[in-house]
């Protein structure tokens, strides 16, 4: 009977020990699943949002920003499929140590390259950025430059005047940057092709004055040669119609461009400008003087409307010898669609209302009433 007990016993032990052994394999396997079903989930939260999709999206980071601040970015872009696979991403592979400023990244990189991205000092641009406003010309634009690059303004002046640098142009934009560049009597060359908009800076373009002004002439081209071909390059003006260069185009429209302070009247006063020249009677345009003297703002004298610039339309028939700011897309598009009328006069009061007439009496009359401490200047 002892015996038959111990060696049940036994059996029960051994019995025991292997069912032991089953659970401890079947809780083996188990964590070896889960832990290899959890490292398929973080290996995809690593894998990139879409791998067809290569567009770059800009991301800017600030100089208070965090693995929180960027992450949250990043997710809300449609970037990365976890915030906190990010931070925890970036904590163990670059400390969280990232640089300030503006980077491109795409759907179809992975962690570890937008990681890449956003920790090289390489790839950040600087969040600092350029606007040329409407209407702004060389002298203006090149103080701005000189504030946010490392070029200074005579720099940037010399280069919109350099020949060699305008003959490259003239290879990469035939339809816009054409011989007519080569008059003498231009001021400055590139005045009115270099368009308005904001340009971000960065370390292509801080310090090469040929690569930022070669942006600002392609924004030219692509924005401004499909205004000029809308309407067959040419002007109809009182029926007849006039072929135009894209040089008198921009300068047409740059003159309009410091005239006019209302758009509603922008097409009204291309008319005036476009009878004019039919009648073979000067523009007689201010902004002009002024752009012949360089001056920028103040009162402009009897001597400085009869100075002999080449740029002032007060003693010279026809359009100047070259545009005199950078023109906006309303501009063209009124000098596109002018207000066929008979007026050869127009001003403008404080609220910038323009009044119009067709006799220089007419202009008086509405000089006196509309413009405070009106001196005629003659007809």
């Amino acid at each position: 009977m002892k015996e038959e007990k111990i060696r049940r016993r036994e059996e029960l032990r051994k019995k025991n020990k292997k069912k032991s052994l089953n659970i401890i394999t079947l809780t083996f396997i188990s964590l070896m699943f889960l832990i290899m079903l959890a490292l398929s989930y973080i290996y995809f939260l690593t894998t990139p949002v879409d791998k067809d999709i290569s567009e770059k999206v800009k991301i800017e980071v600030k100089e208070n920003y965090g693995s929180t601040a960027i992450a949250d970015v990043l997710y809300k872009n449609n970037l990365i499929r976890s915030t906190a696979m990010f931070k925890f991403y970036s904590r163990i592979n670059s400390n969280g140590e990232f640089y300030v400023g503006n980077f491109e990244v795409s759907k179809n990189m992975n962690l570890s390259e937008i990681l890449e991205v956003l920790t090289s000092k390489e790839n950040a641009k600087s969040s600092a950025n350029l606007t040329i406003v409407e209407g702004d010309n060389i002298l203006k634009i090149a103080a701005k430059v000189e504030k946010v690059t490392d070029i200074s303004k005579d720099e940037f002046i010399n280069k919109v005047n350099d020949s060699n640098f305008i003959n490259k142009l003239k290879q990469e934009f035939p339809e816009l940057i054409t011989s007519e560049l080569d008059n003498k009597d231009l001021k400055y060359k590139l005045e009115g092709y270099l368009y308005p908009a904001s340009y971000d800076i960065d370390s292509t373009n801080k310090n090469n004055a040929e690569i930022l002004i070669k942006s600002m002439v392609k924004a030219t081209q692509d924005r401004v040669v499909p205004l000029y071909n809308q309407n067959s390059k040419v002007w109809n003006i009182r029926g007849v119609n006039k072929n135009i260069t894209i040089h008198e185009y921009i300068t047409m429209a740059s003159i309009l461009e410091k005239e006019s302070t209302s758009a509603s009247d922008n097409s009204s006063i291309a008319g005036v400008f476009l009878n004019r020249l039919a009648i073979s009677m000067p523009l007689q345009t201010d902004p002009s003087v002024f752009y012949s003297l360089d001056k920028i703002t103040g009162e402009l004298s009897f001597a400085d409307l009869k100075n002999t610039s080449k740029y002032n339309t007060y003693v010279n028939l026809g359009l100047p010898p070259g545009p005199i700011s950078s023109p906006s897309k309303k501009s063209y598009e009124a000098i596109n669609n002018p207000v066929k009328h008979d007026y050869i006069y127009f001003l403008t009061d404080k609220q910038g209302k323009a009044y119009f007439a067709k006799t220089y009496a007419e202009h008086e009359e509405l000089a006196k009433k509309h413009v405070e401490g009106y001196i005629s200047t003659g007809n």
